[in-house]
């Protein structure tokens, strides 16, 4: 549940406020901002924004307004950042492994908005330099990214050549550059193709990174919050309805696909693995309505209890809440959907959000589609739907995970090696609720496979896992991962087992007794399951693909096979 000491919208410019010092100590002799050295550059950089919202005035009690600390840091950066911006607007730095040279669309709209408020501020600095770059940031991307998109209706990755989220950014940053350097040329040109990309938003309230003209792609709500932050900072500029019908849709779609906890469903996501916190792009898009303003309110309080020091929230983050702060729309609050205890969802395609009590699961029967396309068949970022189900409590919080992998046929609910090829991706079904239990119908090429979970009581839930070998023999793979959260102990047949990356283990469910604990959870599987460890999930960000240690799972995997079709087995989150 949101916290209600949380107070909107004047904790999103505390939180820039506190975390102004940590900008000042980062920065570097060369007038960089560098918290990770191995992380992309461009991304601090944004600090521009939230420093010169602090020394125009605008944080509560006009903390560092007028400032010469911060202004000198403003100074050493803007210096920076012409340097650093090509003739063309374009900046080239390393992304975990990958060399990128191009327009950032987030970095140039930050400075946009840094030179803005520092202008109206009456600062003197040389806006005509920093206007020069930004404008040839602009005009690079109109040449290299929005051309091919005059006069589209309808905004499929195989044109875009891109996701949507960067297209809306392009889109945000294109039209506030021509606002605040008086070139009206480019606000015009990005308006036209914005009110159409803004109609184009699914009747669910997203739009698809890897879609279709069928619509057959699904979400992807992680970065649906950054689209829905454009959509909504184009509402604020223009009144516009176009945005405005897009905004609600979106803020819709957002307060219904989340877990109680406001992490977004990340078992209907193709794009990213499971978050830790709520997400804090364009929660000003939300304050339309109150119980918008509730679902703000339960992401900035989950965005918080995951940031231990301000002082180390991202810059980019602190940009995120200058936003929310400015363009914050008052009224009353109340609970999000997703906070309700009788919460349920379901969208176009088969898949939906159920609670009952102290019980929240996600269920998905969506057909994966970026595996037999070619366009995104080897794109990193589009991951391969392959699980069915995922679970959530109170107590305890996300425990079996429902994150998608590339190339991994481990990471599914049901898998079998078939004749000709692996066949792990569900190619369509059902979701809902039959007689009392949350259910799940995935066909296969060869299989079908079900998924049903009865809730028995707000401390145990029942999983069954069944299939049906309509046209394979199998063996068939069986099972779910979920997160050793903070590297507890597995409590195992009265034995403790450290989650040590470097002693993998492999014990079967007679080994464990019939039983494994968790922190604050405990399974039952039978006796012919594994529990295997460590599982390390294909990471799209990474140039080598591999995740870090932290994004390690463990696994429960069981054989299925026509004479052993089923397995079942009991989650429990004791007192």
């Amino acid at each position: 549940m949101s916290d209600s000491r949380i107070e909107l919208p004047i904790d999103f410019g505390r939180a820039v406020v506190a975390g102004i010092p940590g900008i000042l100590e980062h920065q570097q002799p060369d007038g960089s901002i560098v918290y990770d050295a191995a992380a992309p550059v461009v991304y601090p950089q944004q600090a521009i924004f939230p420093l010169a919202y602090c020394w125009a005035g605008l944080a509560p009690d006009h903390a560092f307004e007028k400032d010469e600390k911060i202004r000198a840091c403003i100074g050493r950066l803007g210096e920076y950042l012409v340097q650093r911006f090509s003739e063309k607007g374009e900046f080239t730095w390393g992304s975990y492994g990958n060399v990128v040279c191009g327009v950032d669309q987030r970095l140039t709209y930050a400075w946009t908005e840094g030179l803005r408020l520092l202008r109206e501020g009456g600062a003197d600095f040389p806006y005509d330099a920093w206007g020069k770059k930004i404008a040839a940031a602009c005009e690079t991307l109109i040449e290299h990214r929005l051309r091919k998109l005059e006069g589209v209706r309808r905004f499929v990755g195989r044109v875009m050549g891109t996701s949507a989220n960067h297209v809306s950014l392009y889109l945000t940053t294109l039209y506030r550059a021509g606002q605040v350097l008086g070139q009206p040329d480019l606000s015009e040109y990005a308006l036209a193709i914005a009110r159409n990309f803004a109609a184009d938003v699914h009747p669910d309230g997203y739009w698809e990174e890897h879609g279709d003209l069928l619509r057959s792609g699904g979400p992807t709500p992680s970065y649906n919050y950054l689209t829905h932050c454009a959509m909504s900072l184009m509402y604020e500029w223009t009144g516009e309805s176009v945005f405005r019908a897009a905004v609600e849709r979106s803020s819709a779609f957002h307060g219904n696909f989340c877990y109680p906890d406001a992490q977004f469903l990340e078992l209907i996501d193709e794009r990213v693995r499971h978050g830790h916190g709520g997400r804090i792009w364009g929660l000003f898009g939300l304050s339309h309505t109150a119980s918008g303003r509730g679902a703000a309110r339960a992401h900035f309080a989950s965005w918080r209890a995951h940031v231990a020091d301000l002082r180390s929230a991202p810059p980019e983050a602190l940009a995120r809440h200058c936003e929310n702060a400015l363009y914050w729309h008052d009224g009353e609050h109340a609970p999000a959907p997703f906070e309700r205890a009788d919460h349920r969802a379901t969208l176009t395609l088969p898949a939906g959000v159920f609670r009952r009590g102290d019980w929240c699961v996600g269920l998905n029967a969506m057909c994966a589609t970026n595996a037999e396309d070619p366009a995104y068949r080897d794109n990193p970022f589009a991951l391969e739907k392959q699980k069915l189900f995922s679970v959530w409590h109170a107590r305890a919080g996300l425990i079996l995970d429902g994150s998608h992998a590339k190339g991994q046929p481990e990471n599914s609910t049901f898998a079998t090696a078939a004749a000709y090829a692996p066949d792990y991706w569900p190619c369509g079904g059902s979701v809902g609720e039959e007689d009392g239990a949350w259910v799940v119908h995935a066909a296969y090429k060869t299989f079908f496979g079900t998924v049903v979970m009865r809730p028995m009581n707000d401390r145990a839930l029942q999983v069954q896992l069944s299939v049906d070998p309509a046209a394979s023999r199998g063996p068939f793979a069986a099972g779910f991962t979920f997160i050793p959260a903070e590297w507890r102990i597995a409590s195992a047949a009265g034995k403790q087992v450290d989650w040590d990356l470097n002693e993998p283990f492999e014990r079967s469910g007679a080994d464990l007794g019939g039983r494994f604990r968790c922190g604050a959870f405990e399974i039952e599987l039978p006796p012919e399951a594994k529990l295997i460890w460590p599982y390390r999930p294909f990471n799209s960000y990474a140039a080598d693909r591999a995740s870090g240690p932290k994004a390690a799972l463990a696994r429960v995997t069981v054989a299925l096979n026509p004479e052993r079709p089923r397995a079942e087995f009991v989650i429990r989150v004791p007192n």
